[in-house]
């Protein structure tokens, strides 16, 4: 499969064009079925509308001696950028060891005062279209705005087209991040179980069952090249999930594991030890989450959760690039991009925490919830038994009821609502917060707050408000 290894490289090259133009692109991936002499062959033809490609990316194009049996080596590349007048056109020949006599310069083709960028690559292969499919659409579907088309014959010779992966695209506004569109991404990714070319809508008729937190660290390593590493955590659950009325995909979709999804310069790849390293060294019991196992399986990282609620699942993105930046070098750390990934982890899962209130609460915390019931029922009893009207009037405005005919079980439910609120706020801790912060009184009030009630987030352990401390 060295002719799909080698597609996976162009498709990469194709994204970085992209990202370098800096506007809404589009990636085309088209593989076309041809005769010729009676032999079957699989034309692949990979477009992108970024910027013009710099040829010295093919020139450096890596591939396995075994790939030519099936492929001649050759590559066409058609490419031209915003401020030329003319469409280039080369031949690109990949049996070459020397890298400077690979590239073979053809006649240029006018543009004809049209301005336009983009890049075509293509090439032909003796391998079976249909297992090139099967392999490049698990492959692109991690991708965004990417389309796959199949183009074939009949015995007839009537054309046949069919699209076998084209992803929604939802044009992000110029100020997005990139974080933010990789967040975009992986809420599509997952509103279609992962695997679908179009989202289910009987799970995602709407997004609201979606919690999306995002992190991003970033440290210089040398001269203007700087690190970046970002991560996005999605939540998604279905309460309405359940062997009877839901289909043996969507039941699949929310299972206890998770694949964590790599990219490394804007293209997904196998899991870098890194990653790995750093996802392992997280401690997700501050989150409430325990991973029965870690495991590499075909190059991907799994989690298995041991304590996810029923119809609950976790899905993780994580993007490792360099950037240009213009700020003064930072000393250099050792294993930097371990500790980058697993701040970006921490500061997602603070996001997480932060943004939506209840999730990802940490073992503490859901032990403390357990104690809300009967501690509720012993301060509404104390309340209604009492005989001071002062008292029971103060009790009540705090609470925000009015004493008229207050039920003993709706008095009970407000309070617990209250001591549920108190915890879930104290558990939530600001990424950067400088020392600890103070529990939040159980009835509002902060005036009357003394300072020697601290947080007990994490008996026995010193907290820090540098994400970095390892």
């Amino acid at each position: 499969m060295e002719v799909t290894n080698l597609s996976k490289q162009l498709i990469s090259l194709a994204v970085q064009r992209c990202r370098l133009s800096g506007d809404p692109c589009r990636i085309s991936v088209f593989l076309r079925q041809i005769t010729v002499s009676d032999s079957v062959f699989t034309q692949i033809s990979i477009s992108d509308t970024g910027v013009g490609s710099c040829l010295k990316e093919f020139q450096e194009l890596k591939i396995g001696y075994n790939g030519f049996a099936e492929w001649d080596g050759m590559l066409s590349v058609t490419t031209t950028s915003l401020g030329d007048s003319e469409i280039f056109h080369y031949k690109v020949n990949l049996k070459e060891n020397a890298p400077n006599k690979r590239l073979i310069k053809l006649p240029s083709s006018p543009k004809k005062n049209a301005v336009f960028s983009g890049t075509e690559v293509s090439t032909s292969s003796a391998e079976d279209m249909e297992l090139l499919l099967a392999d490049m659409s698990s492959f692109l579907r991690k991708n965004i705005a990417i389309e796959l088309v199949a183009e074939s014959r009949d015995e007839h010779g009537l054309q046949h087209e069919k699209v076998v992966l084209a992803t929604e695209l939802r044009l992000p506004s110029p100020e997005s991040s990139n974080v933010l569109q990789l967040a975009s991404g992986l809420e599509d990714y997952v509103c279609k179980h992962r695997n679908f070319n179009e989202k289910c809508q009987s799970c995602f008729s709407s997004r609201d069952n979606l919690k999306v937190g995002n992190g991003q660290a970033c440290r210089q390593k040398h001269g203007n090249d700087a690190l970046t590493v970002e991560v996005v955590i999605i939540i998604s659950d279905n309460e309405l999930l359940g062997p009877s009325n839901s289909s043996p995909s969507c039941l699949k979709a929310f299972e206890s594991k998770t694949e964590v999804l790599y990219y490394r310069e804007f293209s997904p790849c196998s899991v870098h030890q890194s990653a790995v390293k750093a996802l392992g060294s997280i401690k997700w019991n501050k989150y409430g989450l325990t991973p029965r196992s870690i495991s590499d399986e075909e190059n991907s990282l799994v989690f298995e959760w041991e304590n996810l609620p029923p119809n609950t699942h976790i899905d993780i993105a994580l993007h490792c690039y360099d950037k240009q930046v213009t700020v003064p070098p930072l000393r250099q750390g050792i294993q930097l991009e371990t500790k980058l990934v697993k701040e970006a982890i921490s500061l997602a899962l603070d996001d997480l925490k932060e943004r939506y209130t209840g999730a990802l609460l940490s073992d503490h915390a859901l032990k403390i919830h357990n104690y809300a019931p009967d501690l509720a029922r012993s301060i509404s009893g104390l309340i209604l038994s009492s005989n001071d009207p002062n008292f029971r009037d103060e009790c009540f405005s705090l609470l925000g009821m009015q004493i008229g005919n207050v039920e003993g079980e709706l008095l009970e439910k407000c309070i617990k609502g209250k001591i549920i609120s108190a915890i879930d706020m104290n558990d939530r801790k600001p990424p950067g917060l400088g020392c600890k912060a103070a529990v939040p009184f159980l009835f509002g009030d902060d005036h009357f707050q003394e300072p020697e009630y601290m947080d007990e987030y994490d008996e026995g352990e010193e907290d820090s408000c540098n994400l970095m401390d390892f």
